[in-house]
Order: structure tokens, then sequence, then C-alpha cells
């Protein structure tokens, strides 16, 4: 499960569903056409379901990336989810599911497992599950601020603002991106380094776009929205009015895209051109070099 120095709470969040993606991926036989993983929890007593094709299998090391996505999500007077499932399909890192806050998870609900949930995800309204498997009386909440080291970021890299907290009821749903079409470009040089940048719309700030530099012997490729990626890129292919990029699926994950991502060049041919001379000079001589063709 990779670790880092994420952003905000959401990027921390998406990284740990696609962590247990991963997870459920290395835990099934290949051929598969479908992955559900089911995790409930209720303080420290938790149940974890993975199904391939619709069978069960043993499920490993997951117990941990769920645990931190009911911290990341839990807000304050309203607790945290009690039930979170997620599908995956083949060939993508795509995801979908559900996350439940109200519904009581499984049967027998142990009294201790009710004690340390209040204790440690409080709520102002309780439902009436979880307040029947108490012990004795309602606990007293301590205060803890899961994530708190986020809430001093905001999103935007000029003007920033804070994101809306993780969902703790309702569907999820994460799907890449697999293409974008570049209408302009810009270069440029520095001592040491180089830079290009594809964008679908000249001037908007909001567009999207990809960008290509390297300084040294190094490279990082980026996208709108601070996502990026300084290593994991397999290969890069012009092939002809299109550019592929081919990412390992954790360089994927950090780009927000698919393992292969494609740009759609419409651009004048002198600018094509230019392109076409350009990224090779820039990444061949860089450490850890994607493989290129087609320039």
């Amino acid at each position: 499960m990779r670790t880092g120095n994420w952003l905000t709470r959401h990027d921390e969040g998406h990284a740990m569903r696609v962590a247990i993606g991963d997870l459920a991926r290395a835990a099934a036989a290949p051929g598969w056409s479908r992955l559900v993983v089911r995790h409930a929890e209720v303080g420290s007593h938790a149940v974890t379901t993975l199904l391939r094709d619709g069978r069960e299998i043993p499920a490993e090391g997951m117990r941990e990336p769920f645990r931190r996505l009911r911290e990341l999500s839990y807000r304050a007077g309203a607790g945290t989810w009690f039930t979170c499932e997620l599908a995956f399909e083949p060939r993508s890192r795509r995801y979908a599911g559900r996350v439940d806050s109200s519904a009581q998870p499984f049967a027998d609900v142990p009294a201790t497992a009710a004690l340390a949930e209040l204790t440690t995800f409080s709520r102002e309204t309780p439902p009436g599950w979880l307040l029947a498997a108490l012990p004795t009386a309602p606990p007293l909440p301590l205060p803890f601020t899961y994530g708190e080291r986020y809430e001093g970021w905001r999103h935007d890299p000029g003007e920033h603002r804070r994101l809306q907290p993780l969902p703790i009821s309702g569907a999820l749903d994460y799907v890449p991106d697999t293409t974008m079409t570049a209408h302009v470009m810009a270069c440029s040089r520095e001592p040491g380094g180089q830079l290009v940048f594809l964008a679908e719309r000249d001037g908007d700030p909001d567009s999207p776009f990809l960008m290509v530099s390297t300084s040294r012997d190094t490279w990082y490729v980026g996208r709108d929205g601070m996502r990026g990626t300084g290593e994991g890129l397999l290969s890069v292919t012009l092939d002809g009015s299109a550019l592929r990029l081919e990412l390992t699926p954790e360089a994927a994950d950090l780009m927000g895209t698919e393992t292969v991502f494609e740009v759609r060049l419409d651009l004048p041919p002198e600018t094509a051109a230019e392109l076409r001379a350009v990224l090779p000079r820039m990444l061949g001589p860089v450490t850890g070099a994607p493989d290129l063709s087609g320039f």
C-alpha cells in the first residue's frame, strides 16, 4: 500500500480505496470479471468479505486501509460509516460502491465494540441498534480529530478552498480519465530543464492539461488538479495524431488516469512537428527514461 504526503483527505481516501482494489486483485485468480469487497466495522469488531464473480474467496491485508478510511471519513457529531462496499473491474483502475452510516452492519454487535465506536467516533444521534448494544450508559466521547493535518490545506493551487468531507452515506464512484484533446501547446527551456505543456483551451486556467518537464536527469508528468508523478512512466508513443502514455498502476492512480492515457493532438502541423522533435530530446537522457516510439 502506497504511503505518502497527500495534500487532502480525499487524496488519502482515494489511495486507500485503490490499495484495497490491488489487494483484491492479488487475492483473486486470473479470469475474473468482477470483484466486490464488503467491509463492516463497529469499534474494534470488523468483518471483510471478498467476492470473485459472486463466490467468496479469502481476503487478507484489507483491515488497515478500511480502518484508515473510517478515520478519514469521520465527521464531528455525525460519526463515520459502518459498511463500505467497493466493486472493481478487470483491466481498469475504476471502482464503484457505497458507504452506509446508519444500517446495522452485522447481526450481533459486541458490547465492547459498541462502546469503542461511540467513544472513538462520537455522534449526536446514534442509531437505535448501536445504543441497544451498549453494555451500560452511553460513553463519554474522546476528542479525536482524524486527518486534522489536512484541515489547513485547501484544494486550489491559487485561492485555495476547503474540500467537502468524505462521504459516510451514499454512492462512491471513481472513473479514471482515458483521454484528453490538446488544441494548444507551449514549450519552454531553461538551463538544465525543459517543459512541454499541452492544453485543451488556451488561456483558461481551468482547462485540462498535460505537462511534461525535465530537470537535469529527472522527469515529471503532471495534469490539472495538482496530479502528477515522477516515476512509473513506462512508455510514450506518438501514433499519428495521438500521444499515448503507458503508466504503472501506481503512477496512473497519482495521475487520475487508466494505465494507458491518450492525448489526441489537434495541433497545427508545425506545432506537431515541434512536439515530435522536442519530447525525445527531453526524455531520452533522463534517468529511468520511458520507452519512446513513433518519434
